[in-house]
């Protein structure tokens, strides 16, 4: 049941205590004096006075028995009600609407006396809960539903809503009353957060967990047959680091939108990761399929037939591979064909030097007429070279350097955004070449089969322990952090080998966290028997890149996580698309607190982001406007030259001041505190914004029903500049450049380096 209780005291209020039987007598107040408020509009009898309450079961009432709410009183008490309400009269006429509806829906109390609530219905209302409501009432009963109404202007909202019969002292109906709250808010974050659960951030494509519902809707439909490919973009790893992941984002997104144009309705595609992609491509005909298939690949290439431009102006050329395997999905489930699909491309990769085409299919007894010997070329068989000059070392080479002392750890500080201590280190893999250039892991783990990644994992891990015991020696604990491939879960020896390593290095349980990265694992009860028995030595279990398209809701309520880390992808979206972002980052910081999750926000790659992630509350931060991943060696340089400024009230930034307001105006709660005090006044001021942005601001701290209004028209303006801001190249510099150069010394969120000796450039995985 959702209550409403309005307390009304003096202005002398601290100290008081709401014991048991106050709270009764306040709820009797609250229906005595609502009679107070309408006996004169609709016709309920005059309420008792106030300080005259019967059955007062408790001494403590007495102290209160003297006063009398008057009706001018009681009358501002609702109008200041922050949820929307309504009473009407038996026959579902408005008697009452309070300030908070007209605030809601645009129309003002004078336009819908005496009108029926239907006025707030349109096209979209759903006629099932329509009738669910007219039912429940027409019984006398108490409605609570969720409806899509309509404001005056004709835009829609989300209304939660609960109606509740009023009886008199005969037990007979005479009025409703309502109480209704706009929802579009979490509504839309709903549709967000099932949208961010089943596609790719970057690409918008469906992810491997949407790949997963729909090669199980293909079995389940018994389809007759398919082909599935994987498809992989040839060197874009290099790529990607010689011209930065924002260009590399853009050409997949570029990628995606070409393969969509290529595709039928029938045809699936999704990113599953990196720079692999799926195909699911269904309704090939025996006679007509091998025919069918040429046709669909050689649309599929034209995706990569031109250049991707980057914003700088310079074209780049990719290829692309594709393994392609043909499935009966009647008899074999989905995750065995993609195990063949991706045999086929890694053979296929493997000959890349000397293959005549960019494709293959699997060679095994099909449906599909055999593939015939052709002299005329498939398209795309001419290779491209990425424009970048680089030459790029072998599979082999980069294998055999890797576990040939090549690995090196690098370590990115974690840090309490609110006193700026270190909480941990995360530990990265780089691999060191012999000419002491450092690769990071985009360009040697796609190259790495399950047996290498689970070999990498030991190793580093041993590495790690073995830093943190270095540190030990000198005077330093710390805690630390490192990712562990799901694969590796799936070893039986996996909490052995980890507590021995812990023994080994003698370092405590409790100063090791696993970030789990999550990918495709078919083994789930091996999978949660290795997770249970890491949780009982003492080690802190992480999810990692929450947001990324591979987590789900099961997984997070499912497995014991100490640790939850909000995917940088995310976070950075904050400057593009503010309220959407913050809502999301709200709604992690709530569920962090109710799961007991540490919640960390990674992608703090600029000072503003970091203010705005440090007011919405977010407990621990991660990214390069703090620090970028270093060697061993530099941790402890870092951490003697690192130190939490004084913290200040007032705001530094449009994103800062935009993340203030947005706490109070989602909940429709002015400012606290006075005007003069509020961190925003003294940023408007040194802004020089115009007088009416001033003024909805002031309106935050003073008693006036239209504070809710103002407050849009607030968050609007500064939505609207942060969006603006964001766009300039100034802020995207701002947002690339390191944080020694771009670092307020004044700032409470900025945490000083000091000046760090020069090492390779590196970026987080």
């Amino acid at each position: 049941m959702q209550i409403s209780i309005v307390l009304i005291v003096d202005c002398v209020f601290s100290g008081i205590f709401v014991n048991r039987p106050l709270e009764v007598g306040l709820k009797r107040m609250w229906m005595m004096g609502a009679r107070r408020k309408f006996r004169g509009s609709i016709g309920l009898r005059s309420g008792r006075r106030l300080g005259a309450l019967p059955d007062a079961d408790g001494p403590n009432t007495k102290e209160f028995s003297s006063g009398l709410v008057s009706d001018a009183l009681l009358s501002h008490a609702l109008e200041a009600v922050s949820e929307s309400s309504l009473v009407t009269d038996a026959q579902h006429r408005i008697v009452y609407a309070n300030a908070a509806f007209t605030a809601v829906t645009g129309f003002s109390a004078g336009e819908v006396i005496g009108r029926n609530c239907r006025l707030l219905q349109g096209p979209g209302t759903d006629s099932s809960t329509v009738a669910a409501l007219r039912g429940t009432l027409a019984r006398r009963q108490t409605f609570r539903g969720e409806i899509l109404n309509y404001r005056k202007d004709g835009t829609p909202f989300w209304n939660s809503l609960t109606i509740s019969p009023l009886r008199d002292n005969e037990g007979t109906v005479t009025h409703f009353v309502s109480v209704q709250r706009d929802i579009t808010g979490q509504k839309a974050l709903q549709e967000r957060l099932h949208f961010m659960a089943l596609h790719d951030p970057v690409t918008g494509l469906p992810n491997r967990t949407a790949l997963d519902q729909h090669l199980r809707g293909l079995v389940l439909r018994r389809t007759a047959q398919a082909v599935v490919g994987i498809i992989d973009l040839d060197d874009f790893k290099p790529v990607n680091d010689t011209y930065g992941h924002e260009a590399g984002d853009i050409i997949l997104a570029e990628f995606a939108r070409r393969i969509g144009l290529t595709l039928r309705e029938t045809d699936f595609i999704a990113r599953t990761g990196g720079d692999e992609f799926v195909i699911v491509i269904e309704d090939l005909t025996r006679d007509l399929g091998w025919q069918q298939l040429e046709s669909f690949l050689s649309r599929l290439h034209q995706a990569v037939d031109a250049d991707f431009t980057l914003p700088s102006s310079t074209g780049v050329q990719v290829r692309m591979s594709l393994g392609l395997a043909l499935w009966e999905p009647a008899t074999e489930a989905g995750d065995a064909v993609l195990r063949r699909a991706d045999t086929v491309l890694y053979e296929l990769k493997a000959q890349k030097a000397n293959r005549s085409q960019w494709w293959r299919l699997e060679r095994r007894a099909m449906a599909l007429p055999s593939v015939h010997d052709s002299a005329t070329q498939s398209p795309g068989t001419q290779e491209a070279t990425p424009k970048t000059g680089l030459v790029f070392a072998s599979t082999g080479t980069l294998r055999e350097r890797l576990f040939n002392d090549g690995l090196q750890m690098y370590y990115q500080p974690v840090v309490n955004l609110r006193s700026g201590e270190l909480h941990l280190v995360e530990a990265l893999a780089r691999l060191r070449l012999e000419d002491g250039a450092t690769l990071e892991p985009g360009a040697f783990l796609p190259q790495l089969n399950e047996k290498d990644i689970i070999r990498l994992f030991h190793e580093g891990l041993d590495q790690t322990l073995a830093q943190l015991s270095a540190w030990d020696s000198m005077g330093h604990q710390l805690r630390a952090s490192i990712n562990i491939h799901p694969a590796v879960l799936l070893e039986r020896s996996c909490s052995q080998w980890v507590a021995d390593a812990l023994d080994r290095h003698n370092i405590a349980p409790q100063r090791l966290v696993l970030e789990l990265l999550e990918d495709y694992v078919e083994d789930r009860q091996t999978k949660q028997r290795v997770f249970d028995e890491l949780i009982a030595i003492g080690i802190g279990m992480a999810q990692d890149d929450l947001g990324d398209g591979h987590s789900n809701i099961r997984r997070l309520t499912a497995l014991p996580f100490e640790t939850v880390k909000i995917d940088h992808k995310v976070t950075v979206q904050i400057t593009t698309s503010p309220i959407r972002t913050m809502t999301f980052l709200a709604t992690m910081i709530t569920l962090g607190q109710n799961m007991g999750w540490r919640v960390v926000a990674e992608g703090l790659e600029s000072a503003e982001i970091t203010e705005a992630a440090t007011i919405l509350g977010i407990p621990y931060g991660q990214g390069y406007y703090i620090a970028r991943p270093m060697p061993a060696e530099q941790v402890l340089f870092w951490i003697a030259q690192s130190r939490t400024r004084e913290s200040r009230s007032d705001v530094q930034s449009l994103l800062g001041a935009l993340a203030f307001h947005w706490q109070f105006a989602r909940l429709g709660s002015p400012h606290p505190g006075r005007l003069d005090s509020c961190p925003l006044t003294r940023f408007l001021a040194m802004n020089t914004p115009a007088d009416d942005v001033a003024d909805w601001h002031r309106q935050q701290h003073v008693y006036s029903p239209n504070h809710i209004s103002a407050g849009t028209k607030l968050l609007q303006w500064l939505t609207g500049k942060v969006i603006s801001n964001a766009s300039t190249p100034a802020a995207q510099k701002a947002t690339k450049a390191p944080p020694a150069a771009r670092a307020d010394p004044n700032s409470s969120f900025f945490y000083s380096t000091g000046k760090q000796p020069e090492h390779s450039k590196t970026s987080s995985t």
